[in-house]
């Protein structure tokens, strides 16, 4: 399930921040973690790379592009999730931490730079809790639904699922009001591998 074995064809990777690796869960197990069991049941052993560093902007993200050389495999299955952009709405001083300019050349640039060894999907960010970062979010979520679009990379838009989602609101007020709890994650998991554009629900 966890492997680090050439003989197993598929090589998944999931590039993000703190959303990523399960902030808000007991023992991390995020919907990355599980959406990885859930493959796993449906098709077999992957390869599998979580790669969510919590804390980590688009532009920090985009400089890890090196971890992911020595987990692809000339001539296998290379698969990148992304999923970041949530720390690029914190408030510094009144306004996010990163202008939508730099978000959104930070995914550019990673698409560029990964799609000729990857085949490529991002999820998008869910709402927060708080009203007006809530606001950058879901302004930035569709920025980055606009390049995913014009570089035909699918997206998955967790944003526009959830923003009406009072239970989702609820998990939310059970951590730091960004990352969902466990059953949040859960519910993530569930619309990700319900979406057309996951790779392995068939």
């Amino acid at each position: 399930m966890l492997d680090d074995d050439d003989s197993i064809g598929i090589h998944l990777n999931v590039l993000g921040d703190g959303f990523v690796y399960g902030l808000g869960t007991s023992g991390f197990n995020g919907w990355a973690n599980q959406l990885l069991h859930q493959t796993v049941d449906q098709i077999g052993p992957v390869n599998y790379y979580n790669l969510g560093i919590p804390g980590e902007d688009s532009v920090t993200v985009a400089n890890r592009l090196r971890e992911l050389v020595p987990r692809r495999v000339k001539g296998q299955d290379n698969r990148l999730v992304l999923s970041f952009g949530l720390q690029d709405t914190a408030e510094v001083d009144g306004k996010p931490l990163l202008s939508n300019q730099a978000s959104t050349e930070a995914l550019k640039q990673l698409i560029v730079k990964t799609r000729q060894h990857f085949k490529l999907l991002m999820v998008g960010m869910p709402p927060v809790y708080e009203p007006q970062r809530n606001a950058w979010v879901k302004r930035l979520s569709g920025l980055q639904k606009e390049v995913c679009q014009k570089a035909h990379v699918p997206f998955i838009d967790l944003y526009t699922a959830l923003a009406d989602d009072v239970q989702y609101k609820r998990r939310l007020l059970s951590t730091d009001r960004v990352h969902p709890d466990a059953q949040g994650h859960q519910k993530i998991c569930d619309l990700i591998w319900n979406d057309r554009s996951w790779w392995f629900n068939n």
